[in-house]
């Protein structure tokens, strides 16, 4: 436990959920104006919960956008230990916020850890082996015994349209603007459309559905990867031709002195001019050199020449998490940034393991590569401000996992109804055992 300081939430008021209703569907700061535990009782469909339901209570109040940046392939005691080649990570960013220690991934190889944080479902025979051969339908698609929302899978990767994503819990509490399609939420994927062909576009970039997966491995051009961008595996955003365009986007790129270009779209979405535009959830990947994926690269690294690893992952921090923590939304006290790991090494030892009673699914009996459920220890830490979130803090008694951090996305947005369990938890995000980050993660100051 960090700390002995428990969050209490503000008591809301119902007469309140009306205006932050409109802020939302309208583009408005989803807060802003509003006493914090408001957000507890916004629902998670339109304006209504179950009959005979309570409101989720936020766990982080005031929180109400949430950035999550996945880098790959390391374990908890390589990033953050003390001979880490990440030092801007473990020595700048880590001082500044919560670090959990037991937080694990939940399958390997990649691409099931990301489909994990954004839809709950769990590894299948295809998701496990990274969809390296084509984009295809996953097949038969059809509803799994058991509950939890899964569906059967026996192959293939992209999910049928029943399948909700976290981006479509929060279009049905409100809806992208019908003239630009701009939704409350983003992907931002760098190097996505550099190379039009190899990536698949350059908005909502993917390979036509049942064509080969031409970008698991970098060009010269790009480092974009379609199995680290969650969104584009479901055809609930990718059928939404407008609104995926419009919301799963390249990230931009850094000029001469190894700062964000302004143009980019990351830079205008968190500019500190446009807090409006700021979307409530974002999710950020780096090209396969500087997500530390590629030891030796192929695509431009942050820290220059052909250098990959912890090393062009810890460049990449420094030229753009102190953007994201100069915005508005940052500012005033609203964002909560998340930089954890899609999965440990496998070459380490203990590199499957599980925690919080993580089931297999319906679909695989391991999470791969002869693992048991679970993708080993990788860590998260948490930024954001200081009447939640505390600096230098450590949570070395609670375990949670890539299921945990999307029930806490779901919590903080205010998606309260709905998902496998009723209450708004899509998928193992509503299974028994995984909690949301609580008042051990998040503290009240003063």
């Amino acid at each position: 436990m960090i700390t002995d300081r428990s969050v209490t939430p503000a008591s809301a008021e119902g007469s309140a959920v009306d205006t932050l209703l409109h802020d939302r569907i309208h583009g408005g700061s989803m807060r802003r104006g509003l006493m914090p535990g408001v957000l507890a009782l916004a629902a998670g469909f339109g304006s209504l919960l179950p009959s005979g339901s309570a409101a989720a209570v936020s766990p982080a109040p005031g929180i109400d956008h949430v950035v999550v940046i996945n880098l790959e392939n390391e374990s908890y005691a390589t990033t953050f230990g003390s001979g880490s080649p990440a030092t801007y990570l473990t020595k700048t960013l880590v001082p500044q916020g919560t670090l959990i220690t037991h937080y694990y991934a939940t399958a390997h190889v990649s691409l099931p850890n990301y489909l994990a944080e954004v839809s709950g479902q769990a590894p299948n025979p295809t998701t496990q082996f990274d969809c390296g051969g084509r984009f295809a339908n996953v097949k038969p698609g059809t509803e799994a015994p058991g509950g939890l929302g899964q569906v059967r899978a026996k192959r293939g990767c992209v999910y049928p349209a029943t399948v909700s994503t976290v981006a479509d819990q929060i279009d049905r509490l409100s809806p992208p603007d019908p003239t630009t399609h701009l939704a409350r939420w983003r992907a931002y994927q760098e190097d996505m459309g550099s190379d039009r062909v190899r990536d698949g576009g350059r908005t909502c970039a993917h390979p036509a559905v049942g064509s080969p997966n031409t970008t698991n491995f970098a060009s010269l051009a790009s480092g974009y990867a379609a199995r680290h961008n969650p969104f584009v595996w479901f055809h609930s955003v990718i059928d939404r031709t407008e609104v995926c365009a419009a919301n799963v986007l390249p990230l931009g790129t850094l000029d001469r002195s190894g700062h964000p270009r302004s143009s980019g779209p990351l830079a205008q979405d968190f500019s500190s001019t446009s807090a409006d535009r700021t979307p409530a959830l974002a999710f950020i990947t780096p090209s396969l050199c500087n997500d530390g994926h590629d030891e030796v690269c192929t695509s431009k690294s942050a820290a220059g020449g052909t250098i990959g690893g912890l090393v062009a992952a810890d460049a990449w921090l420094r030229a753009w998490v102190p953007l994201l923590l100069a915005s508005r939304v940052a500012q005033e006290g609203h964002l909560l940034v998340v930089i954890t790991f899609d999965e440990a090494s496998v070459f380490q030892a203990k590199a499957g393991a599980a925690c919080c009673s993580e089931q297999s699914g319906p679909n695989v009996t391991s999470a791969g590569l002869g693992f048991g459920p679970g993708g080993g220890q990788v860590g998260a830490l948490l930024l954001g401000p200081a009447s939640v979130v505390a600096s230098g803090a450590r949570d070395t008694t609670d375990h949670f996992n890539h299921y945990s951090l999307l029930r806490t996305i779901e919590d903080l947005l205010g998606i309260t109804a709905g998902g496998s369990d009723g209450l708004g938890h899509l998928g193992m995000a509503g299974a028994p055992g995984v909690t949301s980050f609580g008042s051990n993660v998040f503290t009240e100051v003063g």
